[in-house]
């Protein structure tokens, strides 16, 4: 494996990413034997780049982009005779010539469509089908990823879960507090961090934050989204003064924001394949609640944190997790979420493929 470079099969420029599956490939990569990998993604035009150990070559994505992409795998074959192709991009590996060594699964194609009622499932279940017969290997970020997927063997796959890149900034402890954060004193002051689309249930939040009102309860929900400008009106036409959508938020800010929240709150509906704000409150020693869906459970501390999707149920478990603040989550996320604990797992199973 010394001399083994990995080819990533992702979708965005290293340096254009705000959170997401980049951040999952370059934790990857420092697993990685070799000294430098390749990234290959799609982009605004072709272009090739360094970032951190890679080698970055953006596609792109116009009419010819399969073509561009099957040029570039082969002329990097050609070059690497020991490459390993690590895919995170379906459709990539669906129309590489390359057989995919490793696929990556965040949230299986069919699933997330027949939960959206997408008009044209039936296309994304063929799609899904086609993607396992061309990799040799199943990476699953949970258990639920897996039972959800179409993936129906029972060997050549894996489930490690995810870390968060948020941990290498926190070990440094270089930053200065935000203008930004602006917690009430006095407060049990709920954090939020969700994409702001129907499946993350920021109507619940409202409704609840209606409710509690008039209580000592500040919620901040940090993230973009579709929805975002909708829920912002519904805040202001409530004359809510205990709960703000944010926006996009960047990780100095982010990191600022956990450090200084009492909760960590995840809410969901579906399309939850693993939970990232759940292990990042834990990396900031704060307990979590989540919805009792999808992937959630596997992840979560206890079973006691799990609200169902009810305002009842919400308040009742916000109720619970004030008294529950501790310093025993942080040892959680150590033992099983760490970015040391990942990249071994990762480095190990590189080694058996």
């Amino acid at each position: 494996m010394e001399n083994r470079k990995i080819i990533y099969l992702g979708f965005n420029n290293m340096f254009k990413h705000k959170r997401g599956i980049e951040n999952v490939v370059e934790f990857q990569s420092y697993a990685s034997p070799s000294n430098f990998n390749y990234y290959i993604h799609w982009d605004d035009k072709t272009a090739c780049y360094h970032y951190g150990n890679f080698i970055c070559v953006a596609i792109k994505k116009d009419f010819f982009w399969i073509l561009t992409l099957n040029i570039i795998l082969f002329k990097i074959k050609r070059k690497e005779k020991k490459s390993f192709i690590h895919s995170h991009n379906a459709l990539m590996s669906i129309f590489s010539y390359y057989q995919s060594d490793l696929f990556t699964l965040h949230d299986a194609l069919y699933y997330l469509t027949k939960a959206t009622k997408h008009k044209l499932n039936k296309l994304f279940f063929l799609l899904e089908k086609i993607l396992y017969t061309r990799t040799r290997y199943v990476h699953f970020i949970s258990n639920y990823a897996k039972k959800e997927s179409l993936y129906s063997s029972h060997k050549n796959y894996i489930v490690i879960p995810n870390t968060s890149h948020l941990e290498k900034f926190k070990s440094k402890n270089f930053c200065t507090k935000s203008k930004m954060i602006n917690f009430k004193p006095d407060t049990v002051k709920i954090f939020v961090v969700r994409s702001i689309e129907e499946r993350a249930r920021i109507d619940l939040l409202i409704d609840t934050a209606s409710i509690l009102n008039n209580s000592n309860f500040e919620f901040f929900i940090a993230g973009k989204g579709p929805l975002l400008e909708r829920y912002r009106e519904i805040v202001k036409n409530k004359n809510l003064q205990n709960i703000k959508l944010l926006g996009y938020v960047s990780d100095k800010d982010l990191i600022d924001y956990y450090e200084d929240c009492d909760i960590v709150l995840v809410p969901a509906e579906y399309g939850e394949g693993f939970g990232l704000p759940i292990i990042e409150g834990y990396l900031f020693d704060k307990p979590v609640i989540a919805s009792n869906k999808c992937a959630i459970p596997e992840i979560i501390y206890s079973a006691e944190f799990l609200f169902e999707n009810t305002v009842d149920s919400l308040i009742e478990k916000l109720n619970y997790a004030k008294e529950e603040i501790d310093s025993k989550y942080r040892d959680f996320y150590n033992k099983k979420y760490s970015n040391f604990i990942i990249t071994k797992q990762f480095n190990e199973f590189y080694k058996t493929i």
